[in-house]
């Protein structure tokens, strides 16, 4: 179990993952030897798996983001491994889901323009034998983009 100074650590770190540890204890009221001792420990417990710069993606020329639904035509071992590692080894691809109803997976991702999208699901996802279907969902706009994780449930 997290206590409360753990909780707020977490919470702080998610928002700036380039706190000092003198803001973090500032900001949680430890001082910052056992603050820092804290930090450690989560990262040692795998509470904290790694840090990341979060980047603007219109300013990296990312104009056209899609929720790609796909399903695949068999879901034998070599099919599903052939897919996994696509989208592991892709960056285009942002996140992975396996999710239930009609397709396997859902996947978000990213391109320069529609037609960058086009040639991506075209050219890569479909061309990998194993895809049966997609359907893409443009995102017109994205109202909320978050990696943070809710503490406190």
């Amino acid at each position: 179990m997290l206590d409360k100074f753990e909780k707020l650590i977490l919470k702080v770190l998610q928002r700036n993952g380039r706190a000092s540890s003198q803001e973090l204890s500032d900001a949680v009221g430890l001082s910052p030897s056992p603050c820092w001792r804290r930090v450690k420990r989560l990262e040692e417990d795998g509470y904290i798996t790694r840090y990341a710069a979060i980047l603007d993606g219109k300013k990296l020329g990312l104009h056209a983001f899609a929720h790609v639904q796909v399903s695949l035509g068999d879901h034998d071992v070599a099919a599903l491994n052939k897919f996994l590692a696509f989208v592991k080894d892709n960056d285009q691809v942002l996140e992975c889901s396996s999710i239930t109803g009609d397709f396997d997976f859902i996947l978000k991702v990213a391109a320069s323009d529609p037609e960058a999208l086009e040639q991506f699901i075209m050219r890569n996802l479909l061309r990998l034998s194993v895809v049966r279907t997609t359907t893409t969902i443009f995102i017109l706009r994205q109202i909320k983009v978050s990696g943070a994780l809710p503490v406190d449930m």
